[in-house]
């Protein structure tokens, strides 16, 4: 029984490394409260402070071409999207007071 208590161990370390990569880290903030005039370079600059951003998406309306008030910043770690979620929530920026949260999974 000893011989197969490592092998099991082995075989839970292995499945715990490939879910990571499988299933990451949720890493995307949900941004509400953003300004009309708001771009995507503004809470790049922003939450680029708190590490690597992979990508920012600023929704516009179709009509109007200003922002529909909501964005989504994506980070490469973690870590650094919880940073910037606990430095920025409830800052303000272009002239509005942002609320921050982890965005929902599919």
């Amino acid at each position: 029984m000893e011989l197969l208590s490592p092998l099991v161990s082995l075989r839970r370390l292995n499945t715990s490394i490939m879910s990571r990569y499988l299933h990451p880290r949720n890493t995307s903030l949900f941004v509400r409260n953003v300004a009309d005039d708001t771009r995507s370079e503004d809470l790049r600059r922003e939450f680029g402070r708190y590490g690597p951003i992979v990508d920012v998406y600023v929704p516009l309306d179709f009509y109007t071409r200003r922002s529909r008030g909501f964005a989504y910043v994506q980070f490469e770690d973690v870590r650094d999207a919880k940073d910037g979620l606990h430095n920025l929530d409830r800052k303000w920026i272009c002239g509005r007071q942002i609320e921050i949260q982890f965005a929902q999974g599919d």
